[in-house]
């Protein structure tokens, strides 16, 4: 999460050290007959590492990313007498088919696991649980259960629990170390607070570090999409809400896990000439052309969604040559070259056709045999439709892909700010009104009327055609449309985008300038510079003019006058009818602009409107949502006044709580 630019950083009152008193709670080790396996550590500490910092299949010896040291010191001072074991889990975030929810469950449930089976094999060893940002969002459930008694170990056997850039920040229970937050975590606070482990949790945030600490008072659009895509459909409590959310969710989600982008152009050259041996393998012909379809589906899905729009691409276009991101850019223009729509469908054709050729059983038929000859048209078909992204370098492909595979929620948090803000700043009562004069001013022949109306159009459209240029109105509606806020600033940019997302609002302003230009040309021969005859003739003539372009205006903006907000697409969050607001709907379905507008005008005029004007100027972009200085210098943020960072600060406590109990 980015650090928010212009809150003030105030002085922190740095604390010293929070020491964490002792439970008082008589141990109460579970019934097992046999003493405790030779093995058996004093303390079995589980470190569960940040986002993409791990994996499934990582070696849960080896300790990783940001709390590495903290681990490293643990092993220093205790050597044998503490186990560390850092947690593999899926550690990602909407990259691999599954969502950020998805991902902490995992986490959640393998942490689970880990200490339910060390806690019955060592009834003596004591605990310690860390996290890291996500790691830390499923280390402060897990103690947040166990503490409630609803986790996998005693609460009397937990020496201490450690929480570094938290998204449940804020919960009851955890001592804040460090410098004061204003705000809370992303995810929300944990409702049931830490338990009976209430003063042995320790939780550490940067104030910048919006992961940790956001306004929702101040932010309630960003807070609100957070929230959303932080948690899990259960934890919703409302089955609709959760429907929806979960298929907002799942909706931001590009699933590049059996995409192999590298190797589209090799498997191509493999799949020509393997239909032309003169004997064909035609279940490897199958095999291959399913490779291909499963490199190009993710990739189709992203270009069809708002994600990979115009202005997206220009800013990984401004990325330094060879970074990850103007590779990215290069493989989204070659894609958007292609028709990989098509080639998705040829290459699903192939496959189906080859697999039924088979009958699921081996079969080789000779190159020449009219089946075969069926099939390597269709590959042909299928060469030409994505030649242009075949042909991207290898490298290009190879670093694109981490880029490409979280494009979606970095785009749509930049996209919806953008829209939430952008319509707070229209003026949508003068457009509208200009909207309705202008052509009569063109029809009238009144030049110095089209000329003013035109000049005030110009610089009302503004905005809205830096929006539009920005953001896919229509993808970002959708989302707004299912974005819970009590202000009701969503509903009503969600309202004005599905409108003007069936707006030509780029032609509209083209249109309205040419009137300008014209209405000027026609004014200066009017109105010609001291020692020029005036030119009502010439005057005329270039009026004239304005009469088809003002046709065309106002066929372009009578959408924009009488344009109803359809409801919204399933497309974007599924089939299901519950997904969307029913007060949304019916709003779509009884208000146009015009009526629109007046609420608009009262929202502009808000605090909340405020608030998200002042979210955008502070700088948040759609990268900056997930990775910032802030979330990630946690090595260096000063925590007390001895000068300790995070880091080390951690790693002492840690230490000391082993210390005491060994």
């Amino acid at each position: 999460m980015p650090a928010r630019r212009s809150r003030s950083r105030r002085t922190v009152a740095l604390i010293a050290t929070a020491t964490v008193a002792g439970s008082g709670v008589a141990l109460t080790a579970p019934a097992i007959a046999n003493a405790a396996p030779a093995s058996c550590a004093a303390t079995f500490n589980l470190f569960i590492p940040g986002t993409w910092e791990t994996d499934e299949n990582a070696d849960p010896t080896q300790p990783v990313g940001m709390l590495k040291p903290v681990a490293d010191a643990l092993k220093s001072a205790h050597g044998s007498q503490v186990e560390v074991y850092t947690l593999p889990y899926m550690a990602r975030a909407f990259d691999n088919g599954h969502t950020y929810a998805d991902s902490k469950a995992d986490a959640v449930t393998r942490a689970k696991q880990v200490l339910t089976k060390v806690a019955d094999s060592c009834p003596k060893t004591k605990f310690t649980m860390i996290g890291y940002s996500q790691g830390a969002d499923a280390a402060g459930d897990v103690a947040s259960d166990i503490g409630n008694g609803k986790g996998p170990i005693d609460p009397g056997r937990v020496l201490a629990v450690g929480l570094l850039a938290d998204p449940g920040a804020g919960t009851k229970g955890s001592a804040t170390v460090g410098p004061r937050t204003s705000g809370q975590g992303i995810a929300d606070p944990r409702p049931q607070g830490m338990g009976a482990l209430s003063g042995r949790v320790a939780s550490i945030c940067d104030p910048g570090d919006l992961y940790c600490s956001i306004e929702k008072g101040s932010s309630p659009l960003l807070g609100s999409l957070g929230s959303i895509l932080s948690k899990s459909p259960s934890a919703n409590g409302s089955s609709t809400a959760a429907g929806g959310n979960s298929q907002l969710a799942t909706a931001l989600t590009s699933d590049f896990s059996d995409a192999d982008l590298p190797t589209l152009g090799s498997n191509m050259a493999t799949l020509g000439q393997q239909l032309a041996e003169p004997t064909v393998d035609v279940e490897q012909v199958a095999s291959t052309a399913s490779l291909i379809a499963k490199t190009v589906a993710p990739l189709a899905d992203l270009i069809d969604s708002g994600a990979a729009n115009p202005a997206a691409n220009g800013q990984l276009a401004a990325a330094p040559v060879g970074s990850a991101e103007r590779n990215a850019s290069d493989v989204l223009t070659r894609a958007g070259q292609s028709d990989l729509e098509g080639a998705l469908s040829t290459a699903t054709d192939l496959v189906d056709a080859a697999n039924k050729l088979t009958g699921g059983d081996p079969l080789r038929l000779p190159g020449a045999a009219p089946e075969v000859q069926t099939l390597a048209a269709t590959a042909n078909s299928l060469g030409g439709q994505i030649a242009p992204l075949a042909s991207t370098p290898i490298d290009a492909l190879t670093s694109a892909t981490s880029v490409l595979s979280v494009l979606k929620p970095t785009v749509v948090v930049n996209q919806v700010l953008n829209v939430a803000t952008g319509v707070t700043s229209l003026d949508m009562p003068g457009i509208l009104t200009n909207l309705t004069l202008l052509p009569q001013k063109v029809a009238a022949l009144d030049a110095h009327g089209a000329h003013q109306i035109a000049g005030e159009l110009n610089n009302q459209f503004a905005p809205l055609v830096k929006m539009a240029a920005a953001v896919d109105l229509r993808w970002v509606s959708q989302v707004l449309a299912i974005i819970p806020d009590p202000s009701g600033g969503t509903q009503i940019a969600a309202l004005v985008a599905s409108i003007l997302a069936n707006v030509d609002v780029i032609r509209l302003a083209n249109l309205v300038g040419q009137i300008q230009e014209i209405a000027w040309t026609a004014v200066e021969k009017l109105l010609p510079p001291p020692g020029q005859i005036p030119d009502p003739l010439g005057a005329a003539a270039a009026m004239t003019g304005l009469v088809p372009v003002g046709l065309d205006l106002a066929s372009v903006a009578m959408n924009m006058l009488t344009g109803k907000a359809g409801k919204t697409s399933p497309e974007l969050l599924g089939r299901q009818a519950n997904s969307v607001s029913t007060s949304i709907t019916a709003q779509a379905q009884n208000l146009d602009l015009p009526q629109l507008s007046n609420s608009l005008v009262t929202l502009s005029q808000s605090q909340g409107a405020e608030d998200l004007v002042s979210l955008v100027g502070e700088g948040l972009d759609a990268a900056s949502f997930f990775t910032s200085g802030a979330h990630t210098n946690y090595n260096a943020l000063v925590v007390d006044n001895a000068g300790r960072s995070a880091i080390q600060w951690l790693s002492d406590w840690l230490n000391l709580q082993i210390g005491r109990a060994v």
